[in-house]
């Protein structure tokens, strides 16, 4: 008997096929043979596991038999094409059997988490792996200026941290009230008699000596006493050999008290002309200090008040990997790279740190004071010898006094602390105007020699930069799935179309198609898989590059484009529509891209976009091409490590993001790292003009001749130049 398993392709019908069954006599019935009952065993065992494979698969079917997620139907959505879409002249198959609802539910899930990380601003968000090592700093602790302030270290602090930066400053308004009074009642009666003008007749050295010696002595301990910590951290940086702005006002004020109280003991000698007090100018030194001071507070004051706020916070950071920051700037950077970049974050880490941080004016007063102070005993022992208006002992060393408190007072550099603070302040109040903000002047410390920015393209085409000016449908594909491939593309690579889909997609994001990965070619544009198909986005080199087919000729490409920019999106290897784009600068972004040019700085551009070149950004922010660079795919993966979001950051500058900010901030060290040094060297100068003369007079034995007078209005001259010399633009 011949027989045979037939099984067919969907596994719904099991025949067994073989010769068609009859009815025998009972007489002919025989015993089956051995080789049929194991044929017909086997065939039934075969037969049973297909079975359970058949229900198995129908288990399996209905479980995936789930309501699928109901996506937005681009149908529905109104993308403001009209007008934008160039009608087709030529004949084409129409394809009407391609669905709405795709049956990819299963993978879009598997591939949700690697999607776009950020629909709604459009950025790819990536790892925050490294996080830790980021926010660990190896910049050296810089000395505060203050003491008994809480550090900001969460937002929760506000209050605490804000009360306490109100109560120095009002510490410090009642200080500057105290100096005010005993620096300018002190200084009146000073220089009425130097100059002999009218006034009560009690305060004249000539007719009393004691009031007149006892008042400014008195003055100029209660300025020490308003002013103890001042005093007390500038005698001890002093001898820790850090001395700062403080040490030169305490050094002032000491030495011209000490000459006061010795003094008293032989008020007479006031009425001498080799004799003078300098008590008043040293009051107006610590005047100048608190002034200073308070300009840091209220600084401080309104930097965290923004800081504080509710704002997108981008912290400016350096890259500190030698071989990263050599890599991004390899072919445009001769000198050793300074290399920043912006950071998202949520927040700012060191923040009174960095409020308070040393600067020029420190550095400036830790190698001088000593000097200065040498200088003051020089001038003193030599007063001892070429002094000949002195007679006898205890003159000479009342005289030795005097003039070691005028050396030192002449040299101090009264208005050292305004050389920095002014400009910093006047650059606060034009940076904070833009969202930028700088802490302090660590900034400048971090950022002045920086000779190169890494930015995103994205930072260069703000919204409205960048859009459609028209379509054309060159495929079967229909033009609502070319939007959503396109969209889909571009928007998970951090495309500058990003905005312009987001726009025509009317904020839908949920419509876009998970990407399953993409890379960037160089110079050329996008290429990716979405849904098994492999979609190209980008020139027509691009599309020439991966032969695609269907490209319309130049001469029609440039008719389509009238002067713009045009991009080609692909399919699963055929050609399906083509973007003209229309570009604009923004006058923001070219002013300061310019800017950064014209201080030397390297802009090093990442972007996916395929239309963007080094000629394209050149012609159209107008700048130097050789102050551009396009940093390459392959080191993508570095930029997103440098310049991804962490939570907390520790910077001196912080912006809300935007190009002009970041731009302004970075320009802005630069500038007032000249302006401060100017500031500097002109108080440089004058405390070693001011030391050469009390030395050259005291040579000379006249010493006396250099009164108060003069050496106020030495120290107020010098200031009217700095503030003459630093007057520009921050």
């Amino acid at each position: 008997m011949s027989e045979k398993l037939t099984v067919d392709g969907n596994m719904d019908d099991f025949r067994f096929d073989g010769p068609e069954e009859q009815e025998l006599p009972a007489d002919e019935i025989r015993p089956a043979a051995p080789e049929n009952v194991a044929r017909a065993k086997e065939n039934a065992e075969l037969i049973e596991s297909l079975m359970k494979l058949r229900r198995e698969q129908g288990e399996v079917s209905r479980e995936s038999e789930e309501t699928p997620v109901q996506r937005a139907n681009v149908n529905d959505i109104d993308m403001g094409l009209t007008g934008k879409v160039i009608p087709r002249t030529e004949e084409m198959e129409r394809v009407t059997d391609i669905p709405t609802d795709l049956s990819y539910e299963e993978r879009s899930k598997m591939l949700k988490d690697r999607r776009r990380r950020k629909v709604d601003n459009f950025r790819l968000h990536h790892s925050d792996e490294d996080e830790e090592e980021e926010q660990t700093s190896d910049e050296e602790e810089l000395p505060a200026k203050h003491t008994g302030q809480h550090e900001f270290e969460q937002f929760e602090d506000e209050d605490e941290v804000l009360r306490d930066i109100l109560q120095v400053k009002q510490n410090l308004i009642v200080r500057m009230c105290v100096l005010l009074f005993a620096g300018v009642f002190s200084l009146i009666i000073t220089v009425a008699n130097d100059l002999s003008l009218p006034m009560v007749k009690v305060f004249d050295k000539v007719m009393n000596p004691s009031t007149f010696l006892f008042t400014n002595t008195i003055l100029g301990l209660a300025a020490i006493a308003v002013s103890y910590t001042v005093v007390f951290e500038g005698v001890k940086n002093i001898f820790r050999r850090r001395a700062d702005c403080d040490s030169l006002a305490a050094v002032g004020i000491l030495f011209n008290v000490i000459a006061g109280i010795a003094t008293l003991f032989e008020p007479s000698i006031v009425m001498r002309e080799f004799y003078n007090i300098y008590t008043s100018i040293s009051i107006i030194g610590l005047i100048f200090n608190t002034l200073g001071k308070l300009m840091i507070v209220k600084r401080t004051e309104r930097n965290f008040r923004f800081v504080a706020s509710d704002f997108e916070r981008y912290a400016l950071v350096t890259v500190d990997n030698e071989d990263t920051a050599a890599k991004f700037t390899s072919g445009v950077l001769d000198d050793f790279p300074e290399l920043a970049a912006m950071r998202k974050t949520e927040f700012i880490k060191d923040f009174m740190k960095n409020s308070y941080s040393s600067d020029v004016s420190d550095v400036y007063a830790r190698k001088m004071t000593p000097l200065i102070i040498v200088a003051g005993l020089l001038a003193g022992a030599l007063s001892l010898i070429f002094e000949k208006n002195t007679a006898g002992m205890t003159e000479k060393i009342f005289n030795m006094l005097a003039v070691l408190a005028g050396t030192v007072t002449v040299c101090s550099s009264l208005a050292l602390m305004l050389t920095v603070n002014i400009p910093m302040g006047r650059a606060q109040n034009k940076y904070l105007q833009y969202s930028g903000v700088m802490l302090g002047y660590s900034a400048v410390d971090k950022f002045a020699d920086t000779n190169s920015v890494l930015i995103d393209a994205e930072q260069l085409f703000p919204k409205g930069m960048v859009d459609f000016k028209s379509l054309k449908l060159l495929g079967s594909t229909k033009i609502e799935d070319c939007i959503l491939y396109a969209a889909s593309l571009a928007c998970g690579a951090g495309s500058i179309l990003s905005p312009t889909f987001y726009k025509m997609l009317r904020g839908k994001t949920e419509m876009l198609y998970p990407v399953e990965s993409y890379i960037y070619e160089d110079g050329l544009g996008l290429s990716g898989w979405i849904e098994n198909k492999r979609v190209l986005l980008g020139s027509r080199e691009l599309m020439e590059n991966h032969s695609i087919d269907g490209l319309p000729t130049r001469n029609k490409e440039a008719e389509y484009s009238k002067g713009n920019t045009v991009l080609y999106l692909s399919v699963s290897g055929v050609v399906s529509m083509l973007f003209v784009v229309q570009t604009k600068a923004s006058l923001s972004v070219s002013r300061w891209l310019g800017e950064l040019g014209d201080n030397g700085i390297v802009a090093v551009i990442r972007t996916v976009d395929g239309f963007i070149n080094l000629d394209f950004i050149s012609e159209l922010f107008g700048v130097d091409r050789g102050m551009l660079k396009l940093l390459p795919f392959r080191f993508y993966k570095d930029y997103f490590k440098e310049t991804d979001y962490a939570p907390e950051v520790s910077s001196p500058m912080l912006c809300s993001g935007h190009f002009p900010s970041f731009a302004m901030l970075l320009i802005g060290t630069k500038r007032l790292k000249q302006i401060a040094a100017l500031g500097v060297a002109i108080q440089a100068g004058a405390a070693v003009l001011g030391a050469g003369i009390a030395l050259v007079m005291t040579l000379l034995g006249t010493f006396g001749q250099l009164s108060p007078t003069f050496v106020f209005l030495y120290n107020a001259a010098f200031l009217i130049v700095t503030l003459i010399a630093q007057h520009r633009k921050v």
